[in-house]
């Protein structure tokens, strides 16, 4: 079976996901209490690419 074109390449997403984190980075530094919200139960892992490249103490928490 052939495969679809992706309208992205992994490399594309894992670059921006990288530039994302450091925007993150530069905006909350100095604040304090940072917390990441994932919604949705499938964001998770999108959350915890983005949480890798960000540079500052944080927290995680889930709504149920």
């Amino acid at each position: 079976m052939k495969k679809p074109n992706a309208l992205l390449t992994t490399e594309t997403l894992q670059a921006r996901v990288a530039e994302l984190g450091a925007e993150i980075t530069r905006d909350y530094q100095g604040t304090h209490d940072l917390v990441v919200v994932p919604i949705l139960k499938g964001s998770f892992l999108f959350a915890a690419d983005l949480i890798r490249h960000i540079d500052l103490d944080l927290s995680i928490e889930f709504l149920g």
